[in-house]
């Protein structure tokens, strides 16, 4: 059924409740409506209810909140968003946490060019970046600006660390479901040889899903 954007707007704002700072409900639920008309021409979910967009992407990126936002235990500066797909995680941790840079970046270039417009139409530009490109390339000129790398459905655990930890020695955030213990037991090996270990594994549930969802966050031991 085709609705109107005040209608998804509402839906999505209702539905989002408690999962959000008032201040970037707005905003999450634009870019929400963003993607879901450019679906139409353009594959980026498969959700796109305004109740389960707001729950299956908005509020399973922001369970990161506790984290990241200002005046935590740990403060991050500037997130690299590695493959950001449609924007979730890394957009809307830049529209509920103001004082982070964060740099969505992605090897598909009709996916940074419609996220680029998204972020000049919320009027975040003067944070936010959009590149189009291979991680293993951009991240060797950039590692020094990045403390936290966040990846959500963009591949398992090893695959991650094989890409990432040849040339960034910080913290990743990752964002797993039901297979993380398989995963994590995978790359046992490898943690070992590049002197990474868990700093964070901490079990999440969102509305109306009985799955355990699981933040791991990974660090090096030279930090």
């Amino acid at each position: 059924m085709d609705i109107e954007y005040e209608e998804f707007k509402s839906r999505f704002i209702a539905a989002l409740g408690p999962f959000a700072p008032g201040f970037a409900r707005e905003g999450l639920a634009l870019h929400a409506w963003l993607v879901r008309e450019r679906n139409e021409v353009m594959n980026l979910t498969r959700v796109t209810e305004p109740e389960e967009m707001a729950i299956r992407h908005c509020a399973d990126s922001l369970a990161a909140l506790p984290l990241l936002a200002e005046g935590g235990e740990q403060i991050f500066h500037h997130i690299l968003d590695l493959g950001t797909g449609a924007g979730w995680p890394g957009l809307s941790i830049a529209l509920a946490c103001p004082h982070l840079k964060v740099t969505l970046l992605d090897s598909k270039r009709k996916k940074i060019e419609f996220l680029q417009g998204v972020v000049e139409q919320l009027g975040i530009s003067d944070r936010v970046t959009c590149v189009w490109g291979r991680y293993e390339d951009w991240i060797r000129e950039h590692r020094k600006e990045i403390d936290l790398v966040t990846a959500r459905a963009v591949g398992p655990i090893e695959r991650l660390l094989n890409w990432c930890t040849h040339n960034y020695y910080g913290p990743m955030l990752l964002w797993k479901g039901p297979a993380a213990n398989e995963e994590l037991a995978a790359v046992k090996g490898l943690m070992w040889k590049r002197r990474l270990f868990v700093a964070l594994d901490e079990p999440y549930q969102i509305p109306g899903d009985e799955a355990v969802r699981r933040l791991i966050l990974i660090d090096n031991q030279k930090n």
